[in-house]
């Protein structure tokens, strides 16, 4: 049976989606978006790392620039996960403050992430401290506010990036439906 898909071009399908969260950011007049769901996160990058556990355990985060530079902080010792998307410039580590990961020292691990989104700002941002978040441990949101960063709601940028889909899109999403039917067949098939 011929399914008639047409497989996306990922490269131009992920130069799509950021340009979605860069027009997104610059009609906001926002320097970035910071970003700990993971689905934002793989709409920004594309890349993925224990999807489930990092929904209810924030250890990886994603930065957008208004200009379009994307800074990834992934779990520990998982660099290689995103070797191969070149639209992710920097990966780093340290973007954990919750308790199961750091116990009594989440505010010093909030403070140090704090400080390093203050750098990352006036790099990609020069004077402009408005920054999108879209959902961040207690810890981190206290520390943002402490340095005078002004904050924006995240989750408006990404459902307004994310609403609009190109082809590649679709193609990807009809890839995905039916490699999932597929997959249903064969199971029903065996019991």
């Amino acid at each position: 049976e011929t399914l008639h898909l047409t497989v996306p071009d990922l490269t131009r399908m992920r130069e799509y989606r950021l340009q979605r969260i860069v027009q997104e950011l610059q009609k906001r007049d926002l320097a970035g978006v910071l970003l700990f769901d993971p689905l934002n996160i793989r709409y920004a990058t594309d890349s993925t790392n224990m999807q489930l556990w990092i929904t209810h355990n924030h250890a990886r985060a994603c930065f957008v620039a208004a200009s379009g530079h994307i800074i990834l902080w992934d779990f520990h010792n998982c660099d290689h996960l995103t070797a191969h998307l070149p639209l992710v410039k920097e990966v780093r580590g340290g973007a954990s403050f919750f308790y199961f990961e750091t116990g009594d020292r989440t505010t010093e691990h909030a403070a140090h992430f704090a400080k390093e989104i203050q750098s990352i700002l006036r790099e990609h941002g020069g004077q402009d401290k408005r920054l999108a978040v879209d959902k961040m441990e207690i810890a981190g949101l206290r520390e943002l506010d402490r340095l005078g960063i002004e904050l924006f709601d995240g989750q408006e940028v990404m459902e307004l990036a994310r609403a609009i889909k190109c082809l590649d899109e679709i193609n990807a999403m009809r890839c995905a439906m039916a490699s999932t039917e597929i997959a249903m067949a064969k199971m029903q098939q065996t019991t």
